[in-house]
């Protein structure tokens, strides 16, 4: 399947990118991809990634589809 992955602050900084095209596994999860991300940026390797999919946090669990987006740790108050 094609991902397009859109990555924002920190992140984005730290690859040298804003977005990317990738192929990853028919029916793969969230937490497959934060492993590949890892794989492939080995400055995200102890990181906290958080995942969104139309806009909303998703969790490891949580199906792949064709555009997400990639930040590093939110917090706030």
């Amino acid at each position: 399947m094609k991902l397009r992955i859109r990555y924002f602050g920190r992140f984005a900084v730290e690859i040298g990118k804003f977005s990317e095209e990738i192929e990853i596994q028919e029916n793969a999860k969230v937490r497959d991809l934060i492993e590949l991300l890892r794989k492939k940026y080995p400055q995200l390797k102890h990181e906290v990634i958080e995942i969104s999919i139309r806009g909303r946090y998703a969790s490891e669990d949580s199906p792949l589809e064709d555009e997400v987006a990639v930040y590093s740790m939110i917090s706030g108050g």
